[in-house]
């Protein structure tokens, strides 16, 4: 069953605050009023990015494949249609990547969700809560002095067109950079790259 209803059982899963994705006339929508912040000017998106740091749990990176197990499944339910199923196997793979405390896995988990949203037929409905999976892999980017964390992270958040926080993710990522002449120029490449790109509305 590929209804779009299912996606609701996924945003309680959540742990940056999402509430549930609604099904609405055939589309989905995600209330998330308090989110203003994010898609406005640079200085608040930092602002709000500082807030949501101070809340998310902070603890040694565990090296573990329980999450990349649970996401085989999504695809492998995704591409037999079963939309509903590869919802609830999300809901395990969200939390084995919130326990994996790596960024790899909240980027990857963040990407899955937007796909179960292509599946269902409304993407739009999954944006916000892929967002909230990027933002918290861009705090452990950062938390990690990953630089290619928050690279992957802009990437991300270009895919959402989303330019204030992929912005942020490169300014994130040339502090981490910084002393690092090979990573800079990185920073300098994904900048150039973003800044040419026609994802932005």
């Amino acid at each position: 069953m590929t209804s779009t209803r299912y996606l609701a059982l996924a945003a309680g899963a959540l742990g940056l605050g999402a509430v549930a994705v609604v099904a609405h006339q055939g589309s989905l929508t995600v209330p998330r009023p308090e989110r203003v912040a994010l898609t406005g000017a640079p200085a608040a998106a930092h602002e709000e990015l500082e807030r949501l740091e101070s809340v998310t749990p902070a603890a040694p990176t565990r090296d573990d494949d329980v999450w990349r197990a649970y996401l085989g499944l999504v695809d492998k339910e995704l591409g037999h249609g079963h939309v509903d199923v590869a919802v609830r196997v999300w809901h395990d793979a969200y939390g084995a990547a919130l326990a994996s405390r790596s960024w790899e896995s909240m980027i990857a988990v963040g990407d899955a969700f937007l796909a179960i949203g292509r599946a269902s037929g409304a993407p739009g409905g999954a944006r916000m809560n892929a967002r909230d999976a990027y933002v918290t892999a861009l705090i452990r980017a950062r938390r990690e002095g990953s630089v290619d964390g928050a690279l992957r992270s802009a990437e991300a958040f270009r895919q959402l067109g989303d330019r204030v926080l992929a912005e942020q993710c490169l300014h994130v990522a040339a502090q981490l950079a910084a002393g690092n002449d090979h990573a800079q120029q990185r920073v300098r490449e994904a900048r150039g790259a973003q800044e040419g790109s026609s994802a932005y509305p």
